[in-house]
């Protein structure tokens, strides 16, 4: 489980799966404006698992299972 906390979610910002869950808790921001602390950019490349993520924690229950499994389909789809 700890390595799927440190996956990066979105390449734009650099941050892991953990680092985004924190800055999510840590904010009041709807979801667009609290997307760029995580990610720095306007990109819609990483809305998928960001926007999951998001709504995890505004739920009180992350699934970091669920969360990488979006990363990698997004992955997959950005190389194909």
């Amino acid at each position: 489980m700890e390595d799927l906390k440190n996956k990066l979610i979105c390449e734009c910002g650099q941050k892991s799966i953990l680092d985004a869950v924190k800055i999510f808790e840590n904010t009041d921001l709807p979801y667009k404006k609290a997307k760029k602390l995580v990610t720095g950019c306007n990109k819609t490349c990483c809305r998928k698992p960001l926007m999951a993520l998001f709504n995890m924690v505004d739920f009180g229950f992350v699934d970091y299972e669920e969360i990488s499994f979006l990363i990698d389909a997004m992955n997959d789809r950005l190389k194909g």
